[in-house]
């Protein structure tokens, strides 16, 4: 893959994981002064010193904007699982055990839902296991059937597509486990008529052929060929400046949150007797202590709120744009209009009815490709929700009393009650 596709899937990667230079690791000398600091996404300030940047980057925080909104936006698609059919045991097999780690494939794809949202993009293999049993029975106890693997676009080393828009082959980063059981570095490489994986150093260490039509490494894409990028994306970009600014308004609490003390010494003092005043105030200052002075009566000032304030603003203002590229389902703006409103929820539930559409799309490629794998002339079929009706219940209750009020025909004061219903209880 071209490096710039790659390195920006792994920075939306670290902002969905809250991990990498989200999370910089800072160590320290047995003085306390700053050894090395880890790769970070806090951004120094001019001519900042070492000490103070490690300081920074060991108190940021990250609470991780894209996987709230990836996780929310699934978590609308799975409340309502998909209809399969499943016409042969080994499909049941592998629906309750998609991936070899005993997840369902409900399981398996809400997972994969959540990387593909914030990417835009993720790939899925269908692998059989190379296992061999002498009847049926022993298939399906044994799980010989094909496996389904969440491959991250980042991890896709080499590449070719063809004019169907599939891989023609695709190389990935992984692991291989050697006959002893060691497990090493590998690539892995598939195509339209086989597979290899080979060692760090390009050895070959195992290879074979398939039975498939296509290469076993499917695309799911939000728009476009592979590679693309999604709607989310902006998301870890908006995060990444989030994470500043919240460090920056850190500091900036850190350093002007408590009032200086003054005290005013008489017109003409010396140094000295300046010093004496301040180690006497310092020294005496407190509820429990009785200070006696003469002149002014000392005083605190209160540092100025404007640039706390203005971060905070700004910080604000970046939240409720991540939420409006999040599909949020509240409302960003409090003083959303009843038909801004509508049109919000519309927006929700066109984008969850297309994703929903590019699931089944892959889950359909995905059992057909087990199919060809098992040697079957049937395969599953499935079928995902398109209509999630995201509503808000007090906007639709406003629509009804102003039927109610203008002697709308019954049926549809019938029609809206029951769409109320339908909200309320989706």
């Amino acid at each position: 893959m071209q490096n710039a596709a790659a390195h920006r899937y792994r920075f939306i990667a670290h902002a969905l994981n809250g991990d990498g230079p989200f999370r910089p690791v800072v160590s320290y000398d047995s003085a306390g002064a700053p050894l090395s600091i880890g790769q970070s996404y806090i951004v120094r300030y001019p001519r900042e010193s070492d000490a103070k940047f490690a300081r920074r980057c060991e108190v940021a925080f990250f609470d991780s904007p894209l996987a709230q909104h990836a996780s929310d936006f699934v978590g609308y698609l799975s409340e309502r699982n998909p209809v399969r059919d499943l016409p042969h045991p080994l499909f049941d097999a592998i629906a309750d055990d998609a991936d070899g780690k005993g997840n369902s494939v409900d399981v398996f794809f809400q997972n994969f839902m959540v990387q593909a949202k914030a990417r835009g993009c993720m790939c899925l293999l269908v692998d059989m296991p190379a296992q061999d049993a002498n009847s049926l029975g022993e298939q399906i106890a044994g799980r010989v059937a094909p496996y389904w693997t969440s491959i991250a676009p980042e991890l896709i080393t080499e590449y070719e597509l063809g004019e169907d828009g599939r891989f023609v082959f695709a190389e990935f980063a992984g692991s291989y486990v050697k006959p002893d059981g060691e497990r090493i570095s590998a690539t892995w490489h598939f195509n339209r008529q086989g597979w290899e994986v080979r060692n760090g150093a390009g050895a070959l260490l195992d290879a074979g052929e398939h039975p498939l039509d296509q290469c076993p490494i499917l695309i799911f894409s939000e728009g476009g060929d592979f590679p693309s990028f999604g709607p989310f994306a902006p998301i870890a970009d908006l995060s990444k400046r989030l994470f500043n600014l919240d460090s920056e308004l850190d500091e900036i609490l850190r350093a002007q949150t408590f009032s200086l003390l003054t005290m005013q010494v008489p017109e003409g003092s010396t140094d000295s007797q300046k010093i004496d005043a301040a180690r006497v105030v310092g020294e005496t200052i407190g509820t429990a202590n009785l200070m006696v002075h003469t002149g002014s009566t000392p005083a605190f000032i209160a540092p100025d709120s404007g640039p706390a304030a203005t971060y905070m603003a700004r910080s604000e203002a970046i939240r409720q744009r991540i939420g409006e590229i999040g599909l949020a389902i509240a409302s960003p703006n409090q003083q959303e209009s009843g038909v801004s409103m509508q049109m919000r929820f519309h927006k929700i539930n066109a984008a969850l009815a297309r994703f929903a559409s590019q699931v089944e799309d892959i889950e359909r490629r995905a059992w057909d490709l087990s199919r060809q794998w098992l040697g079957m002339s049937v395969a599953p079929t499935v079928q995902w929700s398109r209509d999630y009706n995201l509503a808000d219940a007090a906007t639709e209750l406003e629509v009804l009393a102003s039927m109610q009020a203008t002697a709308m025909p019954q049926a549809v004061i019938a029609a809206q009650q029951k769409r109320i219903v339908a909200v309320q209880f989706s």
